[in-house]
């Protein structure tokens, strides 16, 4: 779910000129502008366009936590067909990505601009680096199913570099505290809930941070079509999936967080154990029919 922040992130830096949704990103990140990528643009990224759905296989023996390295990695690869003309969600490579981005044309990092400027702006109870006085609150992750890396539809666009979806990488202190935009925010259910649930409002804090025009861009559909990482058809906006019920984004492992533009109101199922999407996909229509969910989750 923590690609939606990312996008903020970069939308903040839009907001306040250092980059442009339409410009190339090469006009920034020089190093970008090789192997057919010469005229990608931010909103190709942000709508998972970028043709850069995974780490190249030169990436295979970085360590997840080789932030340079992997930004580097994916200034050097070739896209994986013409950016722009076909859709796959940039799984793990998102907030490298946006990383690289921010550093070249705004001078600035993801975990900076988040960190000091969407979260207090947003008043987020969620962090990239999770900070020490946090860490205590941070619940261990484990799999549902042995078998569930396995499963996945996505799973070959998970697999470099190694160890993004291993449990005991993933509950270590460095983990916690780096910035791996697509795949490692640390937030609660109830701040999602209220982050939803204020999305869409004319007088919220998300319209305040990015003004009108950037909030609508935030909200409108950009491009719809089959999603080859995750095997369905699907709407994005810059930042979530949209369809006629909800504006929402999914979490690797099961996790789901929606605004409801039928019954208007904000909702997230946020959980420690990794497995599929049927806890959620239950508790939307539920909620839709006005019935309770009962769990043990």
């Amino acid at each position: 779910m923590s690609k939606a922040f990312v996008t903020l992130a970069a939308l903040a830096a839009v907001r306040d000129g250092a980059l442009a949704l339409d410009e190339p990103i090469a006009r920034y990140w020089g190093s970008y502008r090789v192997r057919g990528k010469e005229r990608t643009t931010l909103r190709q990224v942000l709508t998972h366009r970028a043709a850069q759905p995974r780490f190249a296989p030169e990436a295979v023996g970085l360590d997840p936590l080789d932030d340079s390295g992997l930004r580097k990695s994916l200034a050097q690869a070739a896209p994986e067909y013409v950016p722009g003309t076909s859709l796959g969600e940039h799984a793990l490579t998102y907030g490298h990505l946006v990383d690289g981005i921010l550093s070249a044309g705004a001078g600035t990092t993801l975990g900076e601009m988040f960190n000091d400027v969407v979260r207090p702006a947003l008043g987020l109870d969620a962090w990239f680096s999770a900070p020490d006085q946090a860490l205590d609150r941070v619940a261990d992750l484990e799999y549902a199913n042995p078998d569930w890396p396995r499963q996945l539809h996505a799973a070959p666009w998970l697999q470099i570099p190694a160890s993004t979806l291993d449990t005991e990488r993933a509950n270590s202190r460095a983990w916690r505290q780096s910035v791996f935009g697509a795949v490692n925010l640390h937030t609660t259910a109830t701040a999602m809930a209220a982050f939803f649930s204020r999305l869409t409002s004319e007088d919220g804090p998300v319209r305040e941070l990015l003004g009108p025009q950037l909030h609508t861009e935030l909200l409108t559909s950009q491009v719809t079509d089959y999603d080859e990482v995750f095997g369905t058809r699907i709407t994005w906006t810059l930042g979530f999936v949209r369809d006629k019920g909800k504006i929402a984004k999914g979490g690797i492992g099961g996790s789901a967080a929606w605004w409801s533009l039928r019954h208007h109101h904000g909702c997230a199922y946020l959980t420690r154990r990794l497995g599929d999407h049927s806890r959620d996909a239950q508790i939307a229509p539920a909620l839709d029919d006005g019935l309770a969910v009962v769990g043990e989750d």
